[in-house]
């Protein structure tokens, strides 16, 4: 998933596009698993997990991926 991310910096990423891309298209409705993914990697990237500077959600659309914040 960072892996991902990082590959596409700046630009919104949708839910269903990292699910295609990770787990393939039978599980584009397998959204729990993304945000619980979301939330390990800003446990382990972010210097304050609860206010992310660099994978920030946009609500209802998906995530982005902020290097240079």
């Amino acid at each position: 998933m960072l892996d991902f991310l990082v590959r596409h910096p700046g630009l919104l990423v949708s839910r269903q596009t990292l699910l295609t891309e990770i787990w393939g298209s039978e599980h584009i409705t397998d959204t729990g698993y993304l945000r619980l993914y979301i939330g390990q990697l800003r446990k382990k990237l972010e210097a304050d997990p609860a206010r992310p500077r660099h994978i920030l959600t946009e609500p209802g659309m998906g995530y982005r991926l902020v290097l240079d914040a």
